[in-house]
C-alpha cells in the first residue's frame, strides 16, 4: 500500500471507519436533541 511499511499502513486503515461513525453518531444525537428542543416551543 503506497510502498508505506506494515505498522503505518494498519495505523492509517482504521481512521476513516472511526470519522464516519463518529460524524453518523454525532448527526443522530443532534438531530434528536433538535426533535426535543421542537416538542418544548
Amino acid at each position: 500500500m503506497f510502498n508505506l511499511p506494515m505498522e503505518t499502513a494498519l495505523l492509517m486503515l482504521p481512521w476513516p471507519i472511526i470519522w464516519v461513525a463518529l460524524a453518523l453518531f454525532m448527526y443522530f444525537k443532534l438531530r434528536r436533541d433538535e426533535k426535543l428542543g421542537e416538542k418544548e416551543n
